[in-house]
């Protein structure tokens, strides 16, 4: 079993990286906590969603207060949020977690591969 100082590493990584990109659940916490923790799937998804609440505060504050928050995207894409994620939860407690980290993967290279060779 990892001790705190891993985990909290990792939260400062997380931490670091949604600062910088926006990112951290998902993209960083995920993989991690199911190739270096041995975390199954489904609790390393919901462990990460439940993270990005205090990381996100934290990021966003920053941002608000630089006046870098775009209130019309904010609200449209808020409230569809909510229901796709609840959409998310329920359907991806169907799938096995060996499909589900394959197409997360699919999913993390081929953002990878948008984001490199966008202009």
């Amino acid at each position: 079993m990892p001790d705190y100082l891993s985990y909290a590493t990792l939260g400062l990584i997380a931490g670091f990286a949604s600062g910088c990109f926006g990112v951290g659940g998902g993209a960083v916490i995920v993989p991690v906590l199911i190739l270096v923790f041995r975390v199954p799937y489904h609790v390393a998804v919901g462990t990460s969603l439940a993270l990005i609440i205090p990381i996100s505060l934290a990021g966003s504050g920053a941002n608000l207060f630089g006046g870098k928050v775009d209130w019309k995207i904010f609200w449209a894409c808020c409230v569809s949020g909510i229901l796709g994620a609840l959409a998310g939860y329920a359907v991806i407690q169907k799938i096995p977690a060996e499909f589900a980290k394959k197409a997360f993967a699919v999913f993390l290279v081929y953002s990878a591969w948008r984001l490199w060779t966008s202009k």
